[in-house]
């Protein structure tokens, strides 16, 4: 079964910082499917009109939904990482952060977790 991978603002931010390749997701199995809410999709655009080096990252960030074809769900909470809980409850995503607080209330929700280890590697939770 294909496992539906929701993507945080940060986590996509730094899979381009550190360079991480959408390769290490090979390993899971049933293969995967990514998406990034539409509140995630909002708050990138928001960074990358920045003139910072996370900015830039964010554009990047931008074209890589773009090209790879990212499916964009529709948010059902006004905060970011409210909204990334709901989806995850209602529509079994497994959410991709590398944010601390996020992490910890995905798990209290029974939510499954992907997150950066040492800059490269993905670790399931």
């Amino acid at each position: 079964m294909v496992q539906k991978i929701l993507l945080d603002t940060n986590f996509l931010i730094d899979m381009l910082r550190y360079r991480a390749e959408f390769s290490t997701f090979q390993d899971i199995e049933g293969g995967v499917e990514f998406f990034v809410s539409s509140e995630v999709l909002r708050e990138i655009k928001s960074i990358a009109n920045r003139r910072t080096r996370v900015g830039r990252l964010a554009l990047i960030a931008l074209k890589l939904i773009d090209e790879r074809k990212i499916k964009v769900v529709q948010s059902l909470k006004k905060t970011v990482d409210e909204d990334l809980v709901a989806l995850a409850k209602t529509k079994g995503f497994i959410v991709a952060t590398n944010d601390k607080n996020l992490k910890e209330r995905l798990k209290r929700e029974n939510v499954r977790v992907i997150c950066l280890r040492n800059k490269k590697k993905i670790e399931v939770m």
